[in-house]
């Protein structure tokens, strides 16, 4: 059943400004567009500032309900929904701020539209400015949607928000996850600086090497072998994401031919923490290092973990310089003092990593069929196809996949208790 279009502006009241310098003995709290979960749609933080020290762009007044746009680099989607606890506070004219006209619409259900890839893909096309890109307020509440009836919005707000709070569990539990690898390592061998067990420093370069050869990823040989750069490395996480073959990507400088021995490290901007295991054989550019532990001295996933260490990546952060890019050469990732344990406890905390790791693939896969599930009742939500009978139709089996993805989501916990 295909929905009558209307613009977003049509639907919404009109909203307010306000100039807390005013006041300048008056605390607020301050919303800007660092502060939303790109992830998660949600607002993360608004710390309360005096009046007197208000930005200048700190003007818009919001209410309970509203839906934030940031209307700067609208490709990312900053979109969340004022909560009950910042009513009457203020946000920055960076956001376009959406008040749902309740005699008409739900505020739920522009904020759901405005998540839809139509939505997103409307306003990159109008986007200005190539340093800054963003589009207007107006262009914004011009944005055309479809509009149920209001009884119809609110069963589709419904559902939408059992799918939706699924993912944002999805998302804080994969944030504490990705913390007990670090916590591991702390417990099991202490801060690196400190050295409280008293282990023997060596500098890196004597427990590993750089060693993998430089190919021509045009050979045969080599022209289907996955290719990893910096991007395909999940900051802070160590997890490989998807990539494509040297032939895919037409390929034609030499790269590194690393294989299931190494840890891959991106030199340049390390403070990003790209640290992956790598998995099988593949081809790496020249700004990764594919770097193998010396057997005996170091094990594989002890030198990972040293790599994403916060003691580690303050040593870059003093040692990378302050250009534009800036990169960690090779004798300076050699110098680093490195505190060496025992082997054998380096192979306990291995035997943990692994399985850590293996539980991170199994939330992978689990994030991945929470978002599918969730894009896929966005999509027939707005094209009219979440229908009462295809509601009748499904709803078993979509609560029932429901409640196999929420206990999925008990994984975490799970993986704590065995750290």
């Amino acid at each position: 059943m295909k929905r009558p279009m209307t613009s977003i502006g049509r639907v919404c009241l009109p909203t307010e400004q306000r100039d807390p310098s005013v006041t300048p003995d008056r605390p607020f709290r301050y919303i800007d567009i660092a502060a939303i979960d790109k992830d998660a749609k949600r607002i993360t933080s608004a710390p309360e500032i005096m009046g007197a020290a208000a930005p200048s762009r700190a003007r818009k007044a919001v209410r309970a309900g509203d839906v934030l746009v940031s209307t700067v680099r609208p490709n990312l989607n900053a979109v969340a929904v004022v909560p009950e606890d910042l009513d009457g506070e203020i946000a920055s004219t960076g956001f376009c701020v959406l008040r749902a006209n309740p005699d008409v619409c739900e505020g739920r259900f522009i904020f759901y539209w405005c998540l839809t890839p139509e939505f997103i893909s409307s306003l990159i096309a109008q986007m200005r400015g190539a340093n800054y890109p963003a589009v207007s307020d107006a262009t914004v509440k011009r944005t055309s949607m479809p509009l149920a009836a209001p009884r119809e919005q609110r069963r589709i707000v419904d559902l939408l928000e059992r799918a939706d709070g699924l993912r944002r569990k999805r998302v804080e539990a994969d944030a504490m996850a990705e913390g007990i690898i670090p916590a591991l390592f702390s417990k099991m061998f202490g801060d690196p600086p400190t050295n409280p067990k008293g282990w023997r420093r060596t500098p890196l370069g004597e427990v590993t090497a750089i060693d993998a050869p430089m190919v021509d990823p045009r050979q045969p040989e080599f022209a289907d072998l996955p290719h990893i750069g910096p991007d395909r490395i999940e900051e802070g996480t160590g997890q490989l994401l998807p990539a494509k073959t040297a032939r895919e990507e037409g390929l034609i400088s030499g790269k590194y031919l690393f294989d299931s021995r190494h840890v891959l490290y991106s030199k340049i901007r390390p403070y990003l923490r790209k640290v992956a295991l790598a998995a099988g054989r593949g081809l790496c550019s020249a700004d990764m290092y594919p770097v193998t532990p010396i057997p005996g001295c170091l094990t594989r996933e002890f030198l990972w973990a040293l790599l994403l260490s916060t003691a580690f990546t303050n040593y870059t952060t003093e040692h990378s310089g302050r250009a534009n890019i800036p990169k960690l050469n090779r004798e300076q990732f050699a110098a680093y003092p490195c505190a060496v344990p025992p082997i054998e406890l380096q192979r306990v905390f291995s035997g943990h990593a692994i399985r850590l790791q293996e539980c991170a693939c199994q939330r992978e896969l689990a994030r991945r069929c929470i978002g599918d599930l969730f894009s896929t009742m966005l999509h027939r939500a707005f094209t009219g196809e979440l229908t009462a009978g295809w509601r009748k139709a499904h709803m078993k089996e979509l609560m029932a996949e429901m409640e196999h993805q929420a206990r999925v989501l008990e994984s975490p916990t799970q993986e704590m208790a065995f750290a």
